[in-house]
């Protein structure tokens, strides 16, 4: 049975405490467009202080879709339902309610979160299965 990205949410929030970085229910966060690679500087900065930023890559979908735009962008905020949606109307330049609704039930698109949490890497890729955001194994 899928496990559905709010009730993961939920346990992340219940394990790691309210005051994480990573996983919430609020919609706000600041979206930084314009990052820039410093060839892995970046990974070690995370390592040696505790990051706040989460990269999140919008993927190919199912249907072999890809992402008209720049589909990784740097996000400080919660990973939710919320930004993986709206991480999809960017990348796949969507411009409205109705037409992204039938992209998301037609397509079925993926977003992968990464973030260094502590001094380790972490990945959740979550998918629209149709219906909402579920967690991919």
């Amino acid at each position: 049975m899928p496990k559905f990205l709010r009730d993961f949410v939920n346990s992340m929030i219940e394990e790691w405490g309210e005051d994480n970085p990573f996983y919430g229910l609020k919609n706000n966060g600041q979206l930084v467009e314009q990052w820039t690679n410093l060839d892995g500087l970046e990974i070690f900065y995370s390592y040696v202080r505790n990051s706040k930023w989460v990269t999140v890559t919008v993927l190919p979908t199912e249907t072999g879709i890809h992402p008209v735009s720049n589909s990784v962008y740097k996000w400080k905020g919660y990973i939710n339902e919320y930004i993986a949606e709206t991480a999809v109307w960017w990348a796949f330049e969507l411009l409205t309610e109705m037409e992204a609704k039938k992209f998301m039930i037609q397509h079925k698109p993926e977003v992968k979160f990464t973030f260094i949490r502590l001094g380790h890497p972490y990945e959740l890729v979550v998918k629209f299965d149709g219906y909402c955001w579920v967690v991919e194994d």
